[in-house]
């Protein structure tokens, strides 16, 4: 045995010294035989090479490892089979080869190296698979060849593979194999020390050569080695300790050879690679060439290189070339490129890349690489690199402009200190290329070197900033020769966070930015970017509050006023300047100092202000508000305080567009109010500069060359801003001046036929709300101006001639006059809401009046006619208010109505939105009121219109759409209703509050009762809230006692008939309101009976009741909303007079014709309850009503209507109770829907149901429940029984009922019983047949089945099936006992009535035992009681009551019951035994095997009973029976050997397990688990004596142990989980008795019973450690082992083959002594290699690893 092969006890397994004596005498004893095993290893190893072919990948995977193993374990001598193998077999398939190289590869790469032996060996096989195809490269062996080789070379025999590289070579004049010149490259990486040393000798070899090779792949192949050598050459010398000699010193000359051949001979080649591997080794050889050759060759090196770029060579490596050249240069000697650098810039400028593509890494590498030789150069060259940039930035390429300016950017970033002194005029350049340029690349360009200089602080003129400025606008129209849209996007999003950072965090230019953009921010095509200047003027300002300024003197004062009036300059200061072309504000809104212009702080806050306007632009006004915060010491330094709360709320609201408006008017305000106590002229000036400001908010955009967003919510917020800001100014001539400017400003928006009214009425509503605002502080100058605007509006045209010919239209005129009409409208509405009303009622004169009475009367536009109603809303609101101060009412109110109301809302309701407004109308005229009676307005004429105009249009609302078009229509109809609905509430209770009587709520209740009755549940809704709200008012307002009032309320009973359906309504809402309505209802009938508000008690019960029933009545649960009607009808007989019942009847017999299904299901179930309350008062009916009841319940097409019906007749019932039950019981069956409804309320009156019971369980008791088969074949099925049938069919029906829970637990016993032996007995029973005519169930079935034989053919029956209502109604009957557990059991078999034998009946018995006993407790009076019961169905002529009976007995015995109990059953299971039934025997062996379950009293008692049983049972060979009679006996002898004292079951412990052996083996699993666990618990049973007697029990049993252990350790490999369970628990008793310590410990640990079956990877791991610990501790009975395993390789499951074959592996390696079958045996584990089953080969692969490698 080599030196890597480790003997088992290596494995870690812990062992003693006995132990550890034998592992070592069992491995010398196997290193003496290692003579014989080559053959065999050689046989195995050729096996597994010839499958490497397999098909199957997991296959060849598993065959790799074991080679792998193998070579490990046996490296020399597998190493030589191998060899051997691969020279006889010369024509093995490239894969194939392919597959052993990698097998190799895998062992030589590991950190255990090989002996030196074996590298040999494999050293010479790879170097013949390396170098076996001559002129070309196969990459699947060569590549692990060579990979094979340099793992070799890695460790302590890198000289030997080193001297076998070289000695492969060849004889000296002879060009070695390309191959080997390739591995000695990757070695020379892989261990740079180990090769250096022979580099030199190499090279020495190689160099004669050099000159004649002309195959390029050879070339490629040296010039990779040649080039690693450098590469390690110089790694080495980087790490050479000073003073020692460094290697590249002994190389120079060999290196400079090669460099001579490769840079002048092969660097001719035309192949790409080639050249590029030669550059790229020439690279890595120039530093190591003499520094004398260096410097000499330098001036004349350049030029070759640069030539080299005109070749088609690949241009990264030239530079890198290149570079590497520069740096060596550069490094010895500062001018030696003095000659060359002109074209040596010049060519590489031509290099750099314009546009790199970064998702190509090649590209942006050589990039670099050339901006790197600019870097390189900069340190001794910059004046000539900078003269050259600037050149080529003048140059008209734009390709050359942008290289200039990439390579700038780099040079700034990298060393800007070299270049700085030459970097002004570079400046002025780029000045006029930002003018210039219109290319986007180049601006982007341009903006990277921007970003550099600003870093490195280099920038201090504001063309760039206006560079970075201009471009974050976007272009109005893209001009796509200058760039593509994604490019312009990238540009100005660029600049955007650009301009930021500048801002944030370049320090340098904060006073230049601040000034710039405080101009750029009030320029008009700067207005879309406002938001990033404004939030990089907060981050400026937030740095420092105030503003530094450059004094110049007087003449630069002068000369830079003369600029600024002519225009000339550029950026923000210049423009700014540029007055004449209207782009900004006058001298007076700018503050010079010295050289600069500064807008004043009024006008940049006047800006702010408008741009706040625009909520939508959320970003922008957060940015505003911030900028302000740090911006208000311009201002005035005092307003700290104030801004900052004032500006914090308003970023709060900033999402709420109404709070923010006013957060913002408020801050104006009070800003404003601020200010002028500090300044009085600040207001006046502050609205001059908001006006002047207009222009920057034009109407209609210029054609600008960038973008401008709508400015019409700006425009609107300055017209606001400046309304506000008039509040505190007192110039006349100024408040004239801004209220024209408004009034110009409406009229000027623009109106015609492309833009609609709505539109321009949104237009124009911040100039009416500015109009509004400054009326509250002068008013009379608003007036005047109206006026003039209402009589332009109104006046009439023209009499002349021309006006008479109505061809001619000036339609021009018309839209002036709509646009001031309408300003005017808006206006005076807004001065109403604004204004004083004491002030703005006193300019309400007969002009204005008549105005607005005109335009409603002659406008149909609804635009104008909403502002109209919306200012006369105002009107009466001011009216209202002041009705104290003036008394004097509105003049012309009655005509006023009369137009409003005349105005139609009918199909297609275009008009809808104004019905809110005209309803306010009416409620606000009517509240007016006043003396005159001529202007009163009559409430009901005024309320029947609103009702028709509200509910007609509430009849189109429609809940399915059949179109988008109805869709949309049916929500602006809802939309508009719901805002109109208060209005129409508030209009009812104006009225009633007026005539608060008994016929006015007739009148309405009159107007509402055909709407609450409409098909349309939304009118229902709406009418059934408006009587509500009528009722409510009614009853605050109504008058009580005098002679007035009457003294009692006749419509109480009419009114409840007709509310209550509506209490059932189909809708939840119309249902809650109407509660409160039967409230409010009962609550006046209550007030008129005792002449008091005070008698309604608030803590009355029904009122409770009543409150409860509004809670819940909103459900959408049916039998809830029932329930509450039945509270209904309680309340109703309780508060109504007797003399009201009748009409209250009548009244809800005719709501049984409503058109809603729900209210007449109501009304019937309120019926239902108010005959139960108040029946006794109506006997004289009672033989009407029943016959009505039959009526109904054939007639009603409702069906809950129906049931109530049936209750009522069930609630007469409950008064005569013996008429009812015989007559049912006749009735056909099934049951049809009435009938069963009846049986479940009967079961409401416990004692009907009691007597009911009694009866069934006496007609039941003694009653066949199947027919006679009257001789019959017999297959045939039976049928059950009729009249017990019945009595099952109406138990079906009452069982379910919670009421008759004490009923059936007083007859538990017996109800039980019955219940359990006839589902047992219904089992595979058939529907009874028909006897005689049946009675139809209705009078209507006899004429429409009839039938020439007499009786009608019953259809229904025959779908019956008997034992699934048995099942039912069983459950039915547990559930209603809350046995849960017990009517679980039954739900568990879906197939149980559909079963046609016993097997799914027998399956429930053992948990309906355990629910026995846990409901009952097992040994209580109960369950005594039941199980006697019971019993007299043992005895029962009917097999399925026996087996019934004997089920649950033998279900009851692992319970453990006692005493008399336990008796009873055990004589009946005994009985039970001899029963001519199988199934019965069978349940009677079930239970014997619970015999050892039972107390220690009873179960020595009944022990030797049941073993004898058992016994008998497992020899019992029934055929076709349910139960498996063998089966069931290993099961129950498995429990009597674990209950049972050993001593008892001792003397057939042998037998037992001699007898069950074979059952291992078994087709059928559930023998196979059961004869597992029984041999386990006869193993447990079994407790060692220590004894080694042959003759002693233990010792005999002993033999059965060793004979089964490793068969019940392969059978642990099955895939079915029960199996493996098994084994587990049997291998750990069985090691328990092996007398093996070790063994024992690693089962109970392994194997403990909280583990799941072992998964397949899992049992792998395991059993491999499991076979070596039992072969250490039991060597002695290795061999038998093999035996017990081997018929296992013959085994009809995968699993145990494989399985068997890897323990056999195992076992092998710990024979004692070797033997004939040795060799018999790998060949049989080699014959799995050909198995069907892929996983069988794979592990047959694994056996032989273990075999013969490492375990």
């Amino acid at each position: 045995m080599d030196q890597r092969q480790r003997s088992p006890s290596s494995s870690g397994v812990p062992s003693n010294a006995a132990t550890a004596t034998a592992a070592a005498t069992a491995a010398s004893t196997a290193a003496a035989q290692n003579a014989d095993k080559p053959t065999v290893l050689e046989g195995v190893m050729h096996n597994i090479f010839d499958s490497l072919t397999d098909k199957d990948e997991q296959v060849r995977q598993a065959m790799q490892q074991a080679i792998v193993k193998i070579l490990e374990t046996h490296p020399v001598r597998a190493t030589l089979i191998l060899t051997d193998y691969r020279a006889k077999n010369a024509k093995l398939s490239e894969q194939t080869v392919a597959m052993l190289l990698d097998c190799i590869h895998r062992v030589v790469r590991t950190e255990t190296p090989l002996p030196t032996a074996a590298n040999e060996k494999l050293i010479v096989l790879a170097l013949e698979e390396l170098t076996r195809s001559v002129d070309q490269h196969v990459p699947l062996i060569q590549n692990p060849a060579l990979h094979i080789l340099v793992a070799i070379g890695r460790g302590e025999d890198c000289s030997l593979v080193v001297e076998s590289l070289m000695g492969h070579c060849g004889p000296v004049g002879t060009v070695p194999h390309f191959m080997l010149m390739q591995c000695l490259g990757q070695l020379a990486m892989a261990n740079t020390v180990g090769v250096v040393p022979h580099i030199k000798t190499i090279l020495a070899r190689c160099q004669p050569h050099l000159g004649g090779i002309k195959q390029d792949h050879i070339k490629l192949a040296y010039a990779y080695a040649i080039g690693r050598f450098s590469e390690a050459l110089l790694e080495h010398g980087t790490n050479t300790p000073t003073g020692e000699t460094k290697a590249s010193a002994n190389c120079a000359t060999e290196i400079s050879v090669a460099y001579d051949v490769l840079f002048n001979q092969w660097l001719q080649s035309r192949e790409i690679k080639v050249c590029m591997e030669i550059l790229q080794a020439l690279s890595s050889m120039y530093p190591l060439l003499p520094t004398d050759r260096i410097l000499d060759q330098a001036p004349r090196l350049v030029p070759q290189i640069l030539a080299l770029y005109r070749r088609s060579v690949d241009r990264n490596a030239v530079t890198q070339f290149l570079c590497s050249v520069l740096k060596t240069n550069l490094s010895l000697h500062a001018h030696v490129l003095d000659g060359v650098i002109d074209p040596l810039i010049t060519n590489l400028f031509d290099l750099v890349c314009v546009y790199p593509d970064y998702e190509k890494p090649q590209t942006v590498k050589g990039h670099y690489e050339v901006l790197r030789c600019f870097h390189l150069l900069a340190g001794n060259y910059a004046g000539k690199i900078m003269d050259t940039l600037l050149i080529h930035l003048r140059n008209n390429s734009e390709r050359e402009r942008i290289k200039s300016l990439l390579i700038l950017t780099h040079l700034l970033n990298s060393c800007a200190v070299q270049i700085e002194s030459r970097l002004q005029s570079l400046i002025e350049c780029l000045k006029h290329l930002i003018l210039a340029e219109r290319s986007v690349k180049m601006k982007l360009t341009l903006l990277k070197t921007i970003v550099a200089l600003a870093q490195k602080s280099l920038i201090r003129d504001k063309e760039f900033v206006w560079f970075v400025v201009r471009h974050s606008c976007k272009y109005s129209k893209i001009n796509q020769e200058h760039g593509t849209l994604e490019e312009h996007a990238t540009l100005v999003v660029s600049c955007e966070n650009t301009l930021f950072m500048l801002a944030s965090t370049v320090g340098t230019l904060d006073e230049l930015l601040k000034r710039e953009l405080l101009n750029y921010f009030l320029l008009l095509d700067y207005t879309d970017i406002c938001g990033n200047l404004a939030k990089c003027l907060a981050s400026l300002f937030a740095k420092s509050p105030h503003i530094e300024y450059d004094i110049a003197s007087d003449e630069e004062q002068m000369t830079v006023e003369a600029a600024v009036g002519v225009g000339v300059g550029i950026g923000a200061g210049g423009a700014a300047a540029a007055a004449a072309a209207g782009v900004t504000e006058d001298r007076a809104g700018v503050i010079k100092r010295g050289k600069v212009i500064v807008p004043s702080a009024e006008s940049i806050y006047a800006r702010c202000l408008a741009l706040l306007g625009n909520q939508q632009c959320i970003k922008r006004a957060s940015n505003i508000l911030s900028f302000l915060k740090y911006y208000h010491p311009q201002v005035n330094p005092a307003l700290e305080e104030l801004w900052e709360r004032r500006i914090s709320d308003m970023l709060l609201h900033i999402n709420q567009p109404q709070a923010y408006l006013q957060q913002l008017h408020d801050f104006v305000l009070e800003t404003n109010e601020f200010l002028t106590a500090r300044d009085e002229h600040f207001a006046q000036r502050l609205a001059s500069k908001l006006s002047d400001q207009m222009y920057l908010y034009p109407m209609h955009l210029p054609h600008f060359e960038w973008q401008l967003p709508d400015l019409n919510a700006e425009r609107g917020m300055l017209l606001q801003a400046v309304a506000l800001t008039l509040c505190q100014v007192n110039d006349v001539a100024c408040i004239h001046t801004k209220i024209d400017l408004i009034v110009t400003t409406a009229r000027q928006e623009r109106l015609d036929k492309h833009v609609k009214h709505a539109d321009y009425e949104r237009r124009i509503e911040p100039c009416a709300r500015a109009l509004g605002y400054i009326s509250r502080q002068h008013l009379s100058h608003v007036i005047k101006k109206l006026s003039e605007l209402a009589q332009m509006g109104g006046r009439k045209h023209s009499t002349g001639f021309f006006s008479n010919l109505h061809f001619i239209k000036d339609t021009h005129k018309e839209l002036e006059n709509y646009k001031s009409n309408l300003l005017v409208v808006k206006a005076f509405g807004r001065i109403m809401d604004e204004a004083d009303p004491l002030q703005s009622l006193q300019h309400l004169d007969d002009t204005m009046l008549n105005f607005l009475m005109n335009q409603l009367a002659g406008h149909k536009d609804q635009i104008i006619m909403s502002a109209i109603l919306q200012t006369l809303l105002s009107i009466c609101n001011q009216l209202i208010v002041t009705k104290e101060q003036l008394p004097a009412p509105l003049k012309h109110r009655k005509q006023i109505m009369e137009t409003v109301f005349s105005i139609p809302i009918e199909s297609p309701f275009h008009d809808l939105p104004l019905l809110p407004t005209i309803l306010k109308l009416g409620t606000d005229f009517i509240r007016i009121g006043g003396s005159d009676s001529s202007e009163c307005v009559d409430g009901s004429v005024i309320f029947e219109i609103a009702c028709k105009n509200f509910f007609g249009c509430a009849k189109q609302l429609k809940m399915k759409f059949e179109s988008q078009e109805e869709d949309e229509h049916n929500s602006f109809l809802a939309k508009h209703l719901n805002e109109s609905l208060p209005q129409l509430n508030a209009l009812v209770r104006v009225i009633v509050e007026l005539d608060p009587s008994p016929s006015t709520l007739d009148l309405i209740i009159g107007i509402l009762e055909c709407w609450m009755r409409d098909k349309n549940s939304e009118v229902r809704i709406c009418a059934s809230h408006v009587l509500n709200n009528t009722l409510e008012v009614y009853i605050k307002s109504m008058k009580i006692g005098g002679c007035e009032a009457p003294s009692k309320f006749n419509q109480t009973g009419q009114m409840l008939g007709k509310i209550v359906p509506r209490c059932i309504d189909s809708n939840g809402t119309v249902r809650q309101v109407s509660v409160d309505i039967l409230q409010k209802t009962l609550e006046i009938a209550c007030i008129y009976e005792t002449l008091t508000i005070a008698s309604i008690d608030s803590s009355a019960e029904w009122l409770k009741e009543i409150e409860s029933i509004k809670e819940h009545i909103i459900t959408d649960e049916p039998k809830q909303i029932y329930n509450l009607a039945g509270d209904i009808a309680k309340i109703i007989a309780q508060r109504i007079s007797s003399f009201q019942y009748l009409q209250f009847c009548k009244t809800l017999l005719q709501s049984l014709r409503d058109p809603e299904q729900s209210s007449t299901i109501g009304a019937s179930v309120v019926l239902k309850f108010f005959i139960q309350q108040k029946g006794s008062e109506l006997f004289h009916a009672i033989p009407d009503l029943v016959k009505g009841s039959l009526v109904a319940l054939q007639l009603c097409d409702a069906p809950r209507a129906k049931s109530g019906v049936l209750k009522a007749l069930v609630a007469l019932t409950k008064h005569h109770p013996k008429l009812v039950c015989a007559e049912m019981l006749q009735q056909a069956l099934p049951y049809d829907e009435h009938l069963v409804e009846y049986w479940h309320l009967v079961c409401n009156d416990p004692e009907l149901t009691g007597l009911m019971l009694d009866n069934f369980l006496q007609l039941l008791s003694g009653a066949s429940l199947s027919e006679p088969l009257d001789g019959s074949p017999g297959d045939r099925q039976r049928l059950a029984s009729v009249p017990p049938f019945a009595i099952f069919c109406a138990l079906h029906e009452m069982m379910p009922c919670k009421d008759i829970h004490v009923q059936l637990e007083t007859r538990f016993a017996d109800m039980f019983c019955m219940l359990l032996t006839s589902l047992s007995s219904y089992t595979n029973l058939g529907p009874p047949m028909p006897v005689g005519g049946a009675a139809p169930s209705s009078p209507s079935q006899a004429s429409k089945s009839s039938s020439k034989f007499g009786f009608v053919p019953n259809k229904e029956l025959v779908k019956l099936n008997p034992c699934q209502i048995a099942l039912e109604t069983f459950q039915a009957f547990l559930n209603n006992l809350e046995m849960e557990q017990i009517a679980t059991v039954l739900t568990v078999n879906t197939q149980l009535a559909s079963s046609t034998d016993w097997h799914s009946y027998i399956e429930l018995l053992t948990p309906m035992a355990i629910g026995l006993s846990n409901q009952l407790q097992l040994n209580s009076p109960a369950m005594r009681q039941l199980v006697n019961a019971l019993s007299k169905y043992v005895a029962s002529p009917h097999d399925g009551q026996r087996v019934a009976a004997v089920g649950l007995y033998s279900r009851l015995v692992p319970l453990k019951p006692c005493g008399d109990l336990a008796a009873t059953i055990m004589l009946h299971l005994g009985a039970a035994l001899s029963d001519p039934n199988a199934v019965v025997r069978g349940l009677s062996l079930q239970g014997m095997g619970y015999v050892g379950q039972l107390g220690e009293h009873e179960a020595p008692r009944y022990s030797e009973l049941a073993i004898q049983a058992l016994l008998k049972g497992v020899d019992d060979t029934v055929g076709d029976c349910l139960i498996n009679i063998p089966l069931e006996s290993m099961r129950g002898l498995s429990r009597i050997l674990q209950a049972l004292p050993s001593d008892r079951v001792e003397p057939f412990h042998v037998s037992l397990a001699i007898r069950i052996r074979p059952f291992f083996g078994s087709y059928s699993m559930e023998m196979r688990e059961a004869a597992i666990i029984l041999f386990g618990d006869l193993c447990e049973s079994k407790h060692d004596d220590g004894s080694s007697s042959p003759t002693s029990s233990m010792e005999a049993l002993r033999e059965q142990l060793f004979a089964n252990l490793f068969p019940l350790l392969l059978h642990l490999s099955e895939s079915e989980s029960s199996i493996a369970s098994a084994c587990k628990g049997t291998l750990r008793r069985v090691c328990r008795l092996l007398r093996a310590v070790r063994v024992n410990e690693m089962a109970q640990q392994q194997l403990c019973p909280e583990t799941d079956a072992l998964h397949q990877l899992q049992y792998n791991g395991f059993v491999v450690e499991f076979v070596k610990v039992i072969a250490l501790e039991l060597t002695e009975h290795t061999q038998d082992f093999i035996d017990s395993c081997m018929p296992k390789l013959r085994s009809q499951w995968p699993e145990v083959r494989g399985s068997a074959a890897i323990v056999i592996g195992i076992l092998h390696n710990f024979l004692s002594e070797r033997n004939a079958q040795t060799e018999s045996v790998a060949n049989k584990i080699a014959v799995l290699l050909k198995d069907e089953q892929s996983t069988v080969r794979i592990r047959a692969a694994q056996a032989l690893g273990y075999f013969f490698g490492d375990i």
